[in-house]
C-alpha cells in the first residue's frame, strides 16, 4: 500500500494507491469458522477485550519443549532457515542463519552459537505460568545470545545503544515518554509483529493473570498506558505482513486460536485508543465501487449515507454505502453508477464518526476506477499502445512471465500484491525503452494464492490477476 498524508486547512488529504480485490480472510487447514469474531465487531473497550478473550480463550496447549517441533511450521524463512527476527536483515543477508534442530542452546557466548525460545513477554512477567509460557503466539526462534542481551526488558526506543545485534537491534535508555529505563529495540521490520504478540498476549489472558507479575510497561495482563501507546504506534508503522499472516495460519494449525490484531488490525484501536479520530488506512477500488478501511469502527448512523460522500470528475456522489463489509464494522463498500475506468478520481469524506462518537477529520481521498479504460480514456490507451499481458502460465508454479508493450520510453513500475492490498514485490521500478518487454515472477517464497500485479507507466495503468497453486 502507498499512503501519502498532506493537511490542507482543516481537511486531510489522503492518496493511496491500492491494487486488490475484496476477498473473505482465508484461513489454511483447519479452518476457524466464518463467523470466528462474531460477537466481537461493535465492540468497544473493555466489552471488546471481553468478547477476544473469550473467543481465543482455552487454546490447545503446546508443551515448552513442544515449541520446537512447532517452530518449523510457524517460523520458517522462504529459504529453509529458521526467522530469527532478531538477526534477519529483510532484503540483504544476516550474519548467520539457522536450521531448525541443529545449535539448539546450549552454551554461548556470542552471536551465531546457538538458537533458543524467546518469550516476547518476558517470562519474568509472567510469573512463569502455564499456559503463557509457551503460547506460541509471543514466542520466536531466535539467538540465544540476543535473547540474553535482550533479558527481560520492556520494548521501547533506544537513544544511545549500550549494545547493538549484528541486525540493527538495540539495547539503552528508553526515549519514547512514559519510562526512562533501559529498554530492547527491535528493527523496524518486525516492530508490528512484536507489538500484536504484545497486545495479544494482554486480551488471551485478560482475567486469567493471576500468577503473572508486574514490570515496568505492564500490570498483570495490562499494557501500562505508555507502553500501550507505543505499541500501537509500532502498529501502525509496521503493519500485518504476508509473514505474520502465515505464521497466524501455522499456530491455529496447533493451538486452534488466532491473534485477533492480524487478523482485524482496527480491534487494537478500539481497545487501546478509543479517544483518537478514524483514518483511512486502505482503498480499493473496484469497477463502479470502492473499498474503504479505517483504523477505527464508523458510527453507523453517519456512515450509512451518501451525503457523506462527494466525488468529482464527473463520478457522481456513490448511490449506495454499504457499512460493516466482511461483518466489520470499520470497513465501508461505496457503489456507484458509472466510474470511468483508467480515471483518477477525487472524493471528499465528511462527518464521518467513531463508534464511540470521536469525529473525523474531513478528509479527501483519491483513487483510480478499475476496469478497461472507456470514452476518450480507453481509445487514447489503445491508440498509444500501451498493454499489460496476462502472464502465463496461469494458473502457475514457482514462476511465470508478464509481458507488457511500451509505445514510447517511460518510468515503469510493476508490483505484486495479495488480496488484502499488501504489496508483495516490486519486479520493475526503473526507465524502459519503447518496445515489448517481459519480466519473470518467482513465488517459491509464497503461499498458493490469488495474487495481483499492476503496471504503471506515464498516465497508463493496467492490472491483472495470477493464481499460484503449490
Amino acid at each position: 500500500m502507498l499512503h501519502k498524508f498532506l493537511h490542507y486547512s482543516n481537511r486531510l488529504v489522503v492518496t493511496l494507491t491500492m491494487v486488490a480485490s475484496i476477498s473473505t480472510l482465508s484461513f489454511s487447514q483447519d479452518t476457524p469458522p466464518v463467523d470466528y469474531y462474531q460477537g466481537a465487531c461493535k465492540l468497544y473497550g473493555t466489552a471488546l477485550r471481553t468478547a477476544l478473550h473469550n473467543i481465543i480463550d482455552g487454546h490447545t496447549v503446546i508443551s515448552y519443549d513442544g515449541l520446537y517441533t512447532a517452530f518449523p511450521s510457524t517460523d520458517t524463512k522462504p529459504n529453509g532457515k529458521i526467522w530469527d527476527i532478531y538477526s534477519d536483515i529483510p532484503g540483504g543477508t544476516p550474519s548467520y542463519e539457522y536450521t531448525h534442530g541443529v545449535k539448539k542452546c546450549g552454551n554461548y557466548s556470542g552471536e551465531g552459537d546457538c538458537y533458543n525460545r524467546e518469550h516476547s513477554w518476558p517470562d519474568s512477567w509472567l510469573g512463569n505460568t502455564n499456559p503463557a509460557r509457551s503460547d506460541l503466539f509471543h514466542m520466536y526462534p531466535t539467538d540465544g545470545y540476543v535473547n540474553n542481551r535482550r533479558s527481560n526488558y520492556p520494548f521501547g526506543i533506544v537513544g544511545s545503544a549500550t549494545w547493538t545485534s549484528t541486525n540493527g537491534s538495540k539495547v539503552g535508555t528508553n526515549t519514547y515518554p512514559g519510562y526512562a529505563s533501559t529498554v530492547f529495540e527491535p528493527i523496524d521490520a518486525y516492530k508490528g509483529d512484536l507489538a500484536r504478540s504484545m497486545m495479544y498476549m494482554s486480551v488471551r489472558y485478560y482475567t486469567e493473570d493471576s500468577g503473572f507479575g508486574s514490570s515496568g510497561a505492564t500490570s498483570k495482563s495490562n499494557l501500562l498506558t505508555w507502553y500501550a501507546n507505543l505499541m500501537y504506534a509500532w502498529h501502525l508503522k509496521d503493519t500485518v505482513s504476508t509473514k505474520e499472516i502465515n505464521r497466524n495460519n501455522a499456530i491455529f494449525t496447533f493451538q486452534h486460536n488466532r491473534n485477533p490484531f492480524i487478523d482485524h488490525p482496527e480491534f487494537a484501536a478500539e481497545i487501546w485508543q478509543t479517544d483518537l479520530k478514524p483514518q483511512v488506512v486502505k482503498l480499493i477500488p473496484g469497477v463502479n465501487s470502492l473499498f474503504i478501511d479505517f483504523t477505527r469502527y464508523l458510527d453507523s448512523v453517519a456512515a450509512i449515507t451518501v451525503e457523506n460522500f462527494a466525488c468529482d470528475n464527473g463520478g457522481g456522489n456513490p448511490v449506495a454505502v454499504q457499512w460493516g463489509v466482511e461483518n466489520d464494522v470499520s470497513k465501508l463498500l461505496l457503489s456507484f453508477s458509472t466510474l470511468r475506468g483508467g480515471t483518477l478520481y477525487s472524493m471528499q469524506l465528511r462527518n464521518l464518526k467513531s463508534i464511540n462518537g470521536v469525529l473525523m477529520t474531513d478528509t479527501v481521498i483519491t483513487f483510480t476506477a478499475q476496469g478497461p479504460a472507456t470514452g476518450i480514456e480507453g481509445l487514447l490507451g489503445n491508440a498509444k499502445g500501451y498493454n499489460l499481458s496476462q502472464n502465463y502460465p496461469n494458473p502457475f508454479n514457482p514462476s511465470t512471465v508478464i509481458k507488457y508493450n511500451l509505445a514510447e520510453s517511460n518510468h515503469v513500475t510493476l508490483k505484486i500484491y495479495d488480496v488484502m492490498g499488501n504489496q508483495i514485490s516490486t519486479l520493475v521500478d526503473e526507465d524502459k525503452p519503447a518496445g515489448v518487454h517481459s519480466v519473470e515472477f518467482n513465488a517459491e517464497h509464497l503461499s498458493s494464492g490469488v495474487y495481483f500485479y499492476q503496471l504503471r507507466s506515464g498516465e497508463f495503468t493496467d492490472m491483472k490477476k495470477l493464481s499460484l497453486i503449490k
